[in-house]
């Protein structure tokens, strides 16, 4: 199966002239999970942001749906990547479909601060995207009352409330105690196998990478360290630099 997103020898430096990410090579899959790992939360940032053309690499390339990641191909890239942060805050005085709505771009504030109707492909959309995350038959229920999993749900469904073959989610792991976590994990998995999209989210350690991942990248120094099955990690050598030797 040909790779959605592939890196071939990939560099980026910090201020202080040391690498970020350093001849990184890496390919990613439809229908695959990959957590991406790192004791610098910059270093798994840097690696998500040059595939969501945040980040365009000092040296080696991108390529995302066969497309080469430059200045030029900016726009393209991100109508291609969606972006979720599955901690955000939602406007809680409004409904989730608002949300929704809004995240798409389908309601704007016009000249004269008046809302345009959304037009009813842009409101099925909204409540089709919601009921992919678990929230269908809830779009008239305002964002106030949501706990943590749900407004997970919810950032999700507004990231892919357009359409998209490649989803970037950063820090999984950070603000869910472990049965909501569990919950979003499972969430980003179904999502990648059920839409073929290729996921690859970032955590400050591998805990709870087996039984959600394909697939585990770890980064250390600005090097790829390991790129393989979960389940191999913990007898790597390089497994103590995470904690889990």
């Amino acid at each position: 199966m040909p790779a959605m997103v592939e890196l071939l020898g990939v560099g980026a430096s910090r201020e202080d002239g040391g690498w970020t990410l350093h001849r990184i090579c890496a390919s990613f899959r439809r229908g695959e999970v990959t957590l991406v790992v790192s004791r610098m939360p910059e270093e798994r940032d840097a690696l998500l942001d040059a595939v969501a053309a945040r980040l365009l690499p000092e040296e080696g390339r991108v390529w995302v749906a066969h497309i080469p990641v430059s200045r030029d191909t900016v726009r393209r890239i991100r109508s291609v990547v969606a972006e979720v942060d599955v901690h955000a805050r939602p406007v809680e005085h409004r409904s989730l479909l608002w949300n929704v709505l809004v995240a798409g771009k389908s309601v704007h504030r016009a000249l004269h601060g008046l809302l345009r109707l959304p037009r009813k492909s842009e409101r099925l959309a909204a409540r089709r995207a919601l009921e992919r995350v678990g929230l269908g038959g809830r779009e008239v229920e305002t964002a106030s009352g949501l706990g943590p999993v749900d407004r997970a749900r919810l950032a999700l469904a507004s990231a892919l409330v357009r359409t998209h073959e490649v989803l970037v989610a950063r820090e999984i792991d950070r603000g869910f105690d472990g049965a909501e976590a569990a919950t979003v994990r499972a969430l980003l998995q179904s999502l990648a196998r059920r839409e073929r999209l290729t996921v690859l989210a970032s955590a400050s350690t591998p805990g709870g990478a087996s039984g959600f991942a394909n697939r585990l990248v770890a980064i250390a120094d600005g090097l790829l360290v390991f790129d393989g099955l979960p389940t191999d990690f913990s007898g790597q050598r390089v497994a103590w630099r995470f904690g889990t030797a």
